[in-house]
């Protein structure tokens, strides 16, 4: 199982530790946000003079990416520290990686409060070790393709916090490549947790979560998902998910399903397979607890399909 939690003993980069996915990317402009002591005035170069807000840090790293030719193939880094700033962005960074560091009260991510959905086509962003809780009642990220190649490593999601309760953590529209790895979704999200819609969703990798409590399904694929062109087909792959109702709900019967630990609350579905769905073929290694009963998913198959 892969992880990109930080640790001891790792090397390091002005002190930041630098490893897996917390690697840091030479060929771009590094920024720095503090919320708590930096301001929007400074240069944003180093933790002696960072900026206060994300939203200024993402300007400034698009203004950069966007200037001349000498950076359109490069990738930025921002790094992030907050105890909790409110802002719900409507711009990502494009080509850029959001590493959060430092605290946030007992947790070791910087704290989001907000709604995020980009309105522009900023490709590319990455957010490694970051927490999002909510700011009103919605989803926490609305994905479309313009928002192609986002990726959240070691990132927290939060269903409900000081009495709001977000409807989802992550909806798609027709968003490619999309990585949610190694994250924690903690909470009774009131609909699916993860939520792939209609539209071209290739290169879709949900790997190594863990998704607990929430109210409706943990991974719902919408039966117009595609996965039609050379990144391909989507994985979820070394989950563990505890919902009230379908663990994994892949209603395009597309997806490869391997390896995942899945418990329901519901009693649906003879058996309790109404707990998991997805295509048999595409299916191997899933232990589901539902109805009373723990089972493996698909079971041992003839080579002609029939028990």
């Amino acid at each position: 199982m892969s992880t990109y939690r930080l640790g001891k003993g790792m090397p390091t980069w002005n002190g930041i530790p630098m490893v897996g996915a917390f690697q840091k990317d030479f060929s771009g402009s590094t920024y720095f946000v503090d919320n708590n002591s930096g301001s929007d005035g400074n240069t944003g170069k180093s933790f002696a003079k960072p900026f206060k807000t994300l939203p200024k840090a993402v300007e400034i790293s698009n203004l950069d990416i966007a200037r001349g030719a000498d950076r359109w193939a490069r990738r930025n880094t921002i790094f992030y520290t907050a105890d909790s700033e409110t802002a719900s962005l409507t711009v990502y960074p494009a080509k850029c990686d959001i590493i959060g560091v430092g605290s946030c009260d007992a947790y070791d991510k910087p704290t989001l409060k907000g709604r995020h959905t980009s309105s522009t086509e900023h490709l590319g962003c990455r957010w490694i070790n970051v927490r999002f809780i909510p700011e009103a009642a919605g989803d926490l990220f609305t994905l479309t393709a313009y928002d192609n190649g986002m990726s959240f490593y070691n990132c927290q999601f939060v269903g409900s916090q000081s009495s709001i309760t977000a409807s989802n953590a992550i909806v798609t529209a027709a968003t490619e490549l999309l990585t949610i790895e190694n994250c924690d979704f903690d909470g009774a999200f009131t609909n699916e947790v993860i939520y792939i819609g209609a539209g071209n969703a290739s290169g879709l990798k949900i790997r190594h979560n863990l998704i607990r409590e929430g109210a409706s399904d943990g991974v719902y694929i919408k039966t117009d998902a595609t996965f039609a062109n050379i990144n391909g087909a989507g994985v979820i792959d070394n989950n563990i998910i505890h919902v009230a109702a379908v663990t994994v709900n892949d209603v395009s019967q597309k997806c490869l399903v391997v390896d995942n630990k899945c418990i329901s609350d519901a009693a649906s579905g003879t058996g309790g397979v109404g707990a998991f769905v997805a295509n048999t073929k595409l299916c191997s290694g899933n232990q589901i607890t539902a109805a009373g009963i723990t089972f493996m998913y698909p079971l041992a198959f003839d080579a002609d399909g029939t028990t």
